[in-house]
């Protein structure tokens, strides 16, 4: 029997965040492998390659963490590391795009056709030439989709600008790097993170005591 696509995704999620690290922080890895001799220039190239692939990977980690919300795998810091990454890599190059226009021409365009193909006029209705109003079927969807998409592609780009920016991108990478290889060791960061927390706060209540 195939396997199931999620099983498969979980059972390689550590090699994805690894992948989406190296795409996240393509910018700093390629920078500080260039250096090193003989290896340095296909490692910096194979890198560069990843992060041109960024939105593929991008969808791969949400499609893994779809598979991790599904079921009781990876534990919750994982699960929400793969979600922001995942998002980093997707609007990183897709924030510039006019969304809001593009949808509102789509919309126009589907209106103005509808009318044309299914209520076709005469040349003139009511001493109006049709031509304007086939132009008022477009102008007027057009712009009410603009206008509910704008405040979106508003908040797209603020988020995208946001997890898209370089420091935020370089430090999500690392993360994922190191999560993932720790995953590959049976051992997670967020469980470190959190045993390392508990530790501090029963010393400082120690400390507290005394």
């Amino acid at each position: 029997m195939p396997a199931d696509p999620a099983q498969l995704l979980l059972r390689y999620a550590p090699h994805i965040l690894i992948l989406g690290g190296v795409a996240a922080a393509s910018w700093l890895l390629e920078r500080l492998v260039r250096p090193a001799p003989v290896v340095g220039r296909p490692v910096g190239w194979l890198v560069r390659l990843i992060s041109y692939f960024g939105v593929f990977v991008g969808v791969l980690l949400m499609a893994t963490a779809a598979a991790a919300w599904s079921g009781p795998a990876l534990d919750l810091g994982t699960r929400w590391l793969l979600v922001v990454t995942g998002l980093a890599l997707l609007l990183k190059p897709v924030r510039d795009v006019p969304w809001a226009a593009l949808i509102g021409l789509a919309v126009g365009g589907l209106c103005a056709a509808l009318v044309i193909l299914y209520l076709p006029l005469p040349g003139t209705l009511f001493g109006v030439p049709s031509r304007w109003i086939y132009l008022v079927a477009f102008l007027v969807p057009a712009l009410v989709a603009y206008l509910l998409f704008k405040f979106l592609e508003d908040l797209l780009k603020l988020v995208a600008g946001v997890l898209a920016s370089r420091p935020v991108s370089v430090i999500l990478g690392l993360v994922c790097i190191a999560q993932g290889t720790l995953l590959l060791l049976d051992r997670s960061l967020f469980e470190i993170a959190e045993h390392g927390i508990s530790a501090l706060t029963c010393l400082l209540v120690t400390r507290g005591r005394l």
